[in-house]
């Protein structure tokens, strides 16, 4: 592309394709003639492209808030002047886009410019994301932030138990325990089952209540400390000297949410919590790959309930959430309701399982709903879908859809097309609005009904 105004033309060098999760190079040649004042060359990069400088010459250049520029206080002497930057596109996105920008300069006291714009560039989507979590440019920082607000709307929890370890002296243990908890500050529990025969004794208890009786040792909290992740700590000390080598413990660390007792198992990891503090537990969680393990308990008993196995043993869950019109053909069998105790859970669904946070009105066909995660890859692998089963956590279920759709009559369609053609009973449509499930007759409301 060649502007020009007087003397000054810009020619920009875009690629008028692109692979996503790649990177591609765009050159700049600016014909200058004798200008040698303060000058500056700059674009706005949509959402979804980071850049990065080549060669900028003698100019200086920065990338902020999707703005890049190159800026000279004086321009060289030589009358063209060719810059360059690399641009990488985000591995999910599709669509198209252009780039806006201008050249600006001063020439005789007095500012001009040169406007720029690109033709538009096609996204090739990335053959190794699925088309379901891809996204369109034109979409992208809006699916980002509601992503974002999605997951920080959740709790991060997590309990992880040093393996024991003897003191230098001695036949005692120690017994280390890190709480990441993030922004909860309520009520919270640990206890841990200890093996026969042992004493516990408290060392760091971070102003936690802590007792001792029948082998049980707890760490009890009225108000959780203000820390993000902290440590607490207890030793083990023999009843009698007989040398003792390992020692198995179990414990779970509980607390309240919305009213329910949630619980959740200490898992134990060989690991060294002594440097582990404020400032770099998240970074010390990321490296050891910590996972959750929540179990749902009663208000009232406290009992554990079983969870259920094999996604082809699991009726779907309670009514379909259409509310039931005559254009739907059959019931959705109805399973047990969902028991109120049964909860949310945080971190257990693997990446590659878990439901994308989609922008705007969209719809999903629901295929089943257990209390415990199930591989839909090979439960659902003899019926060849031609789409991935994918899976979120809602009102007390794991739930299994296919999707997604903008059109209702799409996904409503694909449904019947399993019944008859998969033989795939029991499934229904869903609708959403940016990530969150709705009624399927807001979404009718909200986006229209076609």
């Amino acid at each position: 592309m060649l502007f020009g105004q007087t003397k000054i033309s810009v020619k920009v060098d875009i690629p008028g394709k692109v692979e996503a999760g790649k990177e591609f190079v765009v050159n700049v040649a600016i014909q200058k003639g004798t200008l040698e004042e303060f000058s500056r060359f700059q674009q706005e990069i949509p959402s979804g492209l980071t850049v990065a400088a080549m060669n900028s010459g003698t100019a200086d250049f920065s990338f902020d808030k999707q703005r890049l520029r190159f800026i000279w206080l004086k321009l060289p002497a030589q009358e063209e002047i060719n810059i360059s930057y690399k641009v990488m596109v985000d591995k999910r996105l599709k669509g198209e886009f252009t780039v806006s920008g201008e050249f600006s300069y001063v020439e005789n006291d007095e500012r001009k410019s040169v406007e720029l714009k690109s033709g538009p560039v096609v996204i090739q989507p990335s053959p190794d994301v699925d088309a379901n979590l891809q996204v369109d440019i034109s979409e992208y920082e809006k699916v980002i932030s509601a992503e974002k607000t999605a997951q920080e709307a959740r709790y991060d929890i997590a309990c992880i138990r040093q393996s024991p370890f003897k003191t230098t002296t001695g036949n005692e243990f120690i017994v280390k325990l890190l709480v990441y908890k993030k922004g909860m500050d309520k009520f919270a529990k640990i206890e841990e089952q200890v093996p026969a025969g042992f004493d516990a004794k408290s060392m760091e208890t971070k102003d936690g209540i802590f007792t001792f009786k029948d082998g049980l040792v707890k760490f009890v909290w009225m108000n959780l400390p203000p820390e993000s992740g902290f440590v607490v700590s207890y030793r083990l000390v023999p009843s009698s000297n007989k040398s003792i080598t390992s020692v198995s413990i179990k414990g779970q660390l509980s607390y309240i949410d919305e009213g329910k007792n949630i619980v959740i198992d200490v898992i134990q990891k060989d690991v060294d919590l002594a440097n582990v503090n404020e400032q770099n537990v998240e970074q010390f969680l990321a490296s050891i790959g910590s996972v959750s393990t929540v179990t749902a308990f009663t208000e009232t008993t406290g009992e554990s309930k079983p969870e259920t196995t094999p996604i082809q043993e699991v009726t779907v869950t309670g009514k379909d959430e259409t509310k039931k019109t005559d254009e739907q053909v059959k019931p959705v069998t109805e399973a047990k309701p969902v028991p109120k105790e049964t909860t949310r859970r945080y971190s257990d669904i693997p990446p590659t399982l878990a439901l994308p946070v989609e922008a705007g009105i969209y719809y999903r066909v629901q295929l089943a709903a257990t209390h415990r995660i199930v591989d839909p890859v090979s439960n659902y692998k003899k019926y060849n879908l031609d789409r991935p089963v994918l899976l979120e956590f809602h009102d007390g279920w794991y739930k299994y859809s296919i999707g997604s759709f903008t059109k209702y009559s799409d996904a409503n369609n694909y449904k019947e097309m399993m019944a008859t053609k998969k033989r795939i009973s029991g499934a229904f449509v869903v609708a959403y609005q940016n990530g969150q499930r709705i009624e399927v007759r807001d979404a009718w409301r909200i986006g229209g009904r076609n």
